[in-house]
């Protein structure tokens, strides 16, 4: 009696690796460039494979030695791109069994002897097959040594010899090696592609699995068919081949898609308790803090695509009435909602409990829920073209230079002392100045911006005729400012100047005048119409800066006949306003 031993389990990364290209999913581009070069006979000495794990960058190598060194049944076929998989090179390869194909790993060959060995070795020809083919991956293991003994062999290899490199760090990989190879980048496979693959999969495989509980798996995979396979292999034996939604979830650790909807529907509709209470549920059931707001912000993102008319063909039918109903929330609520959630996702992980942050965060975005949106502002605000404010000329407007007050004769006081400075006629003068803002403007004019500085802050004006000048100073002026103010206009002028100080009387300085003609203007804007109910319904905004009408910003302004008016808003959700 003999016992008949079961044969051993292989895995459905295993088992359902790609024979054929046309079994390649996800790379579309890679198989018809692959295709033209065979077809053109314009086919590469060296590739390089990259991308992320488990898109087929090794099945894409044995499948290119496979057509490269295929006979065909009747053993008269060249290469192709389909290879016949019944010749004996085709299963010979697939067997990893071939003299001529060797497949190298460089995480456990580093080192210069190993590349030595592939430089004797290409020196001869291929004992059975067309090529000799070295496929080596994980190539950016290899060390700086072993990259360099093999650049020479790498850029005039013979002709019956080729090299096929595989990568997940191709920044790793020197650009001298890069430059020798034809470098082909793998996609990651889109979700609903996998879905599609998982649901064939499932069909040969005898295993009942849910729509939503596949597409959680292909999302769950990242584009990577192994994972994906690796996960349905998982869940397969978690639930006895019955693949339910929920189960999945509960093997993810993630929320399932209804549960993340259920969420995001009452945090969007402002009901704080019960998006609290379907989180409670999720987390209880073992989904973890950060894959919820993942999810949450999956589904802000798909439903904003359907707002803005983007294509969402890859939705699975069960989710396209979902996205829909988000959709409807409007572009803007869905935008502050993802800023939100963004943010809070990078908090999760600095917050010493992230299911309490994850609250916090469902609590704040149900908060702002109830918040109107810019547009709904701009409705509420007077559609009738608000009454027009006092015009330019009888407010002093901000950028304007401001002139003094008129010019009025005072009693020098006893102890006044005086800066004389006498210059011959000087041939570029220029008439006399008649204000202190008209020699503020000459020093700017002449280059003296510290000089004009200081006058505009420091002198009030006593006194003014031609060549004799009567000042106060204020503030923390240099001694040296009357004599500085004289010599200049001296210089400028061509005329003798004389500067007095007087310890009383005197205008305001220039610097205080402005303030003055500011908080009048701000005043002044500030009791029109439309600014008054703006500054009402942001309880504490204030007007901060005036612009020039002409200065117009076209993101987010309101525009009147004498400037700008800005609404913006802090992280604290305290309101303020410039005009």
């Amino acid at each position: 009696m003999t016992d008949t031993a079961k044969p051993a389990y292989r895995v459905l990364a295993r088992k359902y690796r790609p024979d054929t290209f046309s079994e390649l999913i996800g790379q579309d581009a890679l198989v018809r460039t692959l295709g033209n070069a065979l077809s053109l006979g314009r086919l590469a000495h060296a590739f390089v494979l990259t991308g992320v794990r488990g898109i087929g960058k090794t099945s894409t190598a044995r499948l290119l030695a496979k057509g490269l060194n295929c006979i065909g049944a009747d053993g008269n076929g060249d290469a192709t791109l389909e290879p016949c998989g019944q010749c004996e090179p085709c299963k010979s390869i697939a067997a990893g069994r071939h003299v001529d194909v060797l497949e190298i790993d460089a995480a456990s060959h580093t080192g210069v002897d190993d590349a030595r060995e592939i430089i004797e070795g290409v020196g001869y020809r291929p004992v059975s097959a067309r090529y000799k083919i070295y496929i080596i991956d994980e190539v950016h293991m290899m060390s700086k040594s072993a990259f360099n003994a093999l650049l020479k062999t790498l850029e005039e290899p013979p002709d019956a010899v080729k090299f096929i490199f595989a990568t997940t760090e191709i920044r790793k990989v020197p650009v001298t090696i890069l430059s020798r190879c034809q470098r082909y980048d793998l996609r990651r496979v889109p979700a609903a592609m996998l879905a599609g693959h998982l649901g064939m999969i499932c069909q040969r495989e005898s295993i009942a699995a849910d729509e939503d509980a596949l597409a959680a798996i292909a999302r769950a995979a990242e584009g990577s068919v192994r994972d994906a396979l690796s996960l349905l292999d998982q869940a397969a034996a978690m639930t006895a081949d019955k693949l339910t939604n929920d189960m999945v979830a509960d093997m993810l650790g993630r929320p399932g898609r209804r549960e993340s909807q259920t969420v995001l529907t009452a945090a969007l509709a402002g009901d704080a308790p019960s998006a609290l209470a379907a989180f409670n549920i999720a987390y209880s059931r073992g989904a973890e803090p950060e894959m919820l707001v993942t999810d949450l912000l999956d589904l802000i993102h798909l439903a904003s695509m359907q707002a803005a008319g983007g294509s969402n063909d890859a939705l699975i039918e069960s989710e396209r009435e979902m996205i829909a109903g988000l959709a409807e929330s409007g572009i803007a609520r869905l935008g502050r909602a993802w800023q939100l959630l963004l943010k809070g996702h990078g908090e999760l992980g600095q917050a010493p409990n992230p299911a309490a942050a994850c609250e916090m965060l469902i609590i704040r975005l149900a908060h702002t829920a109830h918040m109107p949106t810019p547009g709904e502002l701009m409705q509420k605000l007077p559609k009738t073209s608000p009454s027009s404010p006092p015009s330019p000329s009888s407010a002093p407007a901000a950028s304007a230079p401001v002139t003094s007050a008129p010019v009025t004769s005072a009693p020098v006081a006893s102890s006044a002392e005086t800066a004389s400075i006498e210059t011959g006629p000087i041939e570029t003068g220029v008439g006399m100045p008649s204000s202190l803002a008209e020699i503020v403007a000459l020093a700017e004019t002449n280059g003296e911006m510290l000089l004009a500085a200081r006058i505009r802050n420091h002198v009030k004006l006593v006194s003014l005729k031609p060549g004799n000048l009567q000042i106060g100073l204020v503030g923390a002026a240099p001694d040296q400012l009357a004599g500085d103010i004289a010599r200049y206009l001296s210089q400028w002028t061509g005329h003798r100047w004389l500067v007095s100080l007087s310890e009383s009387g005197g205008a305001q300085t220039l610097a205080e005048e402005q303030r003055d003609a500011d908080e009048k203007l701000r005043d002044t804007i500030a009791s029109e119409p439309l600014v008054a109910q703006i500054l009402d319904i942001f309880p504490g905004a204030s007007i901060d800066e005036i612009k020039n009408p002409e200065a117009t910003d076209a993101a987010g302004t309101l525009v009147d006949d004498n400037g700008l008016l800005e609404a913006g808003q802090n992280n604290d959700d305290d309101e303020e306003m410039s005009g």
